[in-house]
């Protein structure tokens, strides 16, 4: 697993209290920790470093489709209180730099952790982390999917309580065991997300043909809020447009059954520009 430092965003506020973190992915929950979780409040921490976008959308995604344990949005201050208490689950912002890479890129990860009396965030037990965004990218590019992004968490954490084998999980391209039913449904893309060789429909359909649809933000937005019915949305993890180090992030979710479809993730290179790509096409399309 890849090394890496994660802080809480709001590190670069509260400095007193809050320094930068090492060490490997965070330990994995376990069976017993994940019944606690079913008896658990889970604190939702708002961020503190101006990320407002962030904190709108999380609350409304949570308040609309939150339901398998009561929630509480909490400050930064107050997370650190309610972090040590096992019988505690957290939702939160972390960010996160690769430290087996150096271009020094920094991504913005959403986590569900349980609380434990640890000093290092990094001890505490990881039910989930998922990519949102690099880190200085607006926010912009992600919170309208927040709603899916909160939906897939819970239904990852009911999947975990019926795993006979927690550690399949550990990673998520577990998840790509159901790319063969995408080319079944409607795969609803941003033209930005794309590589140059495929951004246009024409460019797309002799790797992919099945029925896929470049829209706007908004198409996704309303798809995503509306949970329309065997329909799947892209997300994309790319550095900004003068940027182009890094690793780029691909996910596909369902909207209407809050699974994941697809989780890959690439260096970016030359020979593996940032953006969905004709080999990604070609996988989801079983080539």
């Amino acid at each position: 697993m890849n090394k890496h430092m994660k802080k809480i965003l709001i590190t670069y506020i509260l400095v007193t209290t809050l320094t930068n973190l090492f060490g490997q992915h965070n330990k994995q929950v376990t069976k017993e920790q994940l019944e606690l979780f079913k008896k658990s409040t889970t604190y939702v921490v708002m961020d503190d470093n101006q990320m407002l976008g962030y904190n709108i959308t999380i609350q409304a995604a949570v308040k609309k489709f939150w339901t398998i344990t009561p929630y509480k949005f909490v400050s930064s201050n107050e997370f650190e209180t309610l972090r040590m208490n096992r019988n505690n689950s957290f939702i939160l912002l972390t960010k996160v730099k690769l430290t087996k890479e150096t271009t020094g890129a920094e991504y913005l990860f959403l986590n569900m952790l349980m609380g434990d009396s640890v000093k290092d965030i990094n001890d505490m037990p990881e039910i989930l982390e998922l990519p949102l965004c690099y880190n200085g990218v607006d926010e912009n590019s992600y919170v309208y999917k927040m709603g899916i992004i909160v939906r897939f968490a819970q239904e990852h954490v009911k999947t975990l309580m019926s795993a006979l084998f927690l550690w399949t999980y550990r990673n998520m391209t577990y998840y790509n065991l159901d790319i063969r039913d995408i080319k079944k449904k409607t795969l609803l893309v941003e033209s930005g997300d794309l590589s140059e060789d495929v951004n246009t429909l024409d460019k797309i359909k002799p790797y992919y043909p099945f029925d896929v649809r470049i829209v706007t933000r908004d198409v996704i937005a309303n798809a995503v809020d509306k949970q329309l019915p065997n329909t799947l949305i892209l997300q994309v993890v790319n550095p900004g447009k003068d940027d182009a180090v890094g690793r780029s992030y691909k996910i596909i979710y369902g909207v209407d059954d809050n699974k994941m479809y697809y989780y890959n993730f690439e260096k970016i290179s030359g020979k593996s520009p940032a953006g969905f790509l004709i080999k990604d096409f070609q996988r989801i399309a079983g080539t």
